[in-house]
């Protein structure tokens, strides 16, 4: 479906010399050694008025505050120290607890058929941050 993809596999120790439209870092950053690294080359392969998407699981209370690492602030503080202009970053979050522990400690059935699925900003599950570089 996409003729031209290509995949990076090791981003905070490799990236290519082109630069792309779209760059997707999903469920990586959280398992490099240095993220920080990896956002900047995330930002180097993004070409000028191209967007990154990074998303991350958190899985956590957040207990950092106001910049846990992968919480919504403090992906966009990464994402801006890799050299994305902070006006140019949008982030996300998503989370609910009873959701969590329904799928972590015991049979999905049990959080019932009319679950509560608001978001519950104190447990974020999964953030998500679009970045356009200038």
């Amino acid at each position: 479906m996409c003729s031209n993809y290509t995949s990076v596999d090791l981003i905070c120790k490799d990236r290519t010399d082109r630069q792309y439209s779209v760059v997707i870092a999903d469920q990586v950053l959280e398992h490099v050694q240095q993220p920080l690294a990896a956002a900047q080359n995330i930002h180097a392969m993004t070409r000028p008025g191209g967007w990154a998407m990074v998303a991350t699981p958190f899985l956590f209370r957040v207990h950092a505050r106001p910049h846990d690492r992968w919480t919504p602030a403090g992906l966009k503080q990464m994402m801006v120290e890799g050299g994305f202009p902070e006006s140019e970053i949008e982030v996300f979050g998503w989370g609910n607890k009873a959701c969590a522990k329904a799928h972590i400690g015991g049979p999905v059935r049990a959080y019932g058929l009319w679950r509560d699925l608001s978001n519950d900003e104190e447990y974020p599950l999964m953030v998500w941050a679009f970045a356009r570089r200038a």
